[in-house]
């Protein structure tokens, strides 16, 4: 049963005061007529994301699964994001805003999922949408698969000229996500579901990784539990060039680097070499110069129209990239790829795959 009003924000501002020790003082806006429901949390940070954060609260509220609280950090944002919130907050008292100066994804994360009442933490993006039934679905195999920490989903990645392509292999079973996430993240932040009491046993995010945080928490914790993915496309990733992932596209390559190769240490002496990378690098890793990242925005892009055999665009993207200096034979090798022509290409892509299974 939902806990009543008054004791329920006693708790929480309890709750408050302890977190404020940590990563400094905060504000919970108090909400009209607040309960807490019993089963899932869901989570979400958001920096200036007035654009698209209509859409993306509007797909949590709609969820087909209704009982769930929806804690949203707003992390100092400049723009109309506090008007925003106020006003959803008014209208569904599932939705509690914490406001604060801008601390940055990670931590906000961590206070978020801290002052959550649920077992249940489910993610979501500020620009990203989640498929109605989504929380239903991992919600259904998360509670009947209790040695699993976190519960991904297949999904789509688009931007303003549609759907780029679709993301999850269906040939992977929970032995080969632990294998194959050795290597690469195989499924989206914002579309993870996972169990709170095993966040805390492997420490939740931490703070040293600006970005790739999710990749640095899914290699510790497939350590300890099993990591899964739903076969299903409930949730659709929105490229921009302001996403993290476009925008700080080198930088999170290299966060991503280093959350493998502590990976490998911990998989070989059982620990890693964390506290030497923080004292190494105290405030982060430099951050790389805008016109490199957006060399690389436009090369991931050309990668995505590849993979759905839209050459034209492809092309486009690659001059983008080769306007703005970059230089590398990998960028003939992909303009040669968008001169095959579709037919030829999935040929090309069928050989590689079967060699891939051999």
């Amino acid at each position: 049963m939902p806990v009543c009003y008054a004791e329920g924000w006693n708790r929480l501002e309890l709750t408050r005061k302890k977190l404020s020790d940590e990563y400094g003082d905060f504000e919970i806006v108090k909400p009209h007529d607040f309960i807490r429901p019993p089963t899932v949390s869901v989570v979400m940070s958001v920096y200036n994301g007035e654009k698209y954060l209509r859409e993306s609260i509007d797909s949590i509220l709609n969820q087909s699964y209704k009982n769930f609280e929806f804690i949203i950090v707003n992390d100092g944002s400049n723009d109309r994001t506090p008007d925003i919130l106020f006003e959803y907050q008014n209208s569904d008292n599932r939705i509690l805003v914490v406001k604060q100066e801008n601390i940055g994804l990670t931590r906000s994360l961590n206070r978020a999922i801290k002052l959550a009442e649920c077992e249940y933490i489910a993610r979501q993006d500020a620009d990203d949408i989640s498929i109605p039934s989504r929380l239903e679905k991992q919600l259904d195999y998360i509670k009947n698969h209790p040695e699993v920490a976190v519960v991904g989903c297949f999904g789509d990645v688009f931007n303003v000229n549609g759907v780029l392509r679709t993301s999850g292999d269906p040939k992977f079973s929970r032995a080969g996500i632990k294998k194959h996430l050795a290597s690469k993240n195989l499924f989206m932040h914002g579309s993870a579901m996972m169990r709170k009491s095993y966040l805390a046993k492997v420490g939740y995010y931490r703070d040293f990784f600006r970005y790739s945080q999710d990749y640095d928490l899914w290699l510790r914790l497939s350590q300890h539990f099993d990591i899964a993915v739903l076969p299903e496309h409930l949730y659709r990733y929105r490229v921009t060039a302001e996403a993290i992932s476009v925008s700080q596209w080198l930088t999170q390559k290299q966060y991503a680097d280093i959350a493998r190769q502590l990976h490998a240490e911990r998989l070989a002496t059982g620990k890693d070499s964390y506290s030497t990378v923080v004292s190494s690098y105290p405030n982060g890793l430099p951050v790389c110069d805008d016109t490199a990242n957006k060399r690389y925005y436009h090369i991931y892009i050309a990668k995505e129209f590849l993979t759905a055999n839209k050459l034209n665009q492809a092309r486009s993207e690659l001059w983008k990239a080769w306007k703005l200096g970059y230089r590398s034979w990998g960028i003939f090798y992909l303009f040669l790829k968008t001169l095959l022509g579709a037919g030829l290409l999935d040929t090309c892509r069928k050989i590689k795959n079967l060699r891939f299974k051999v």
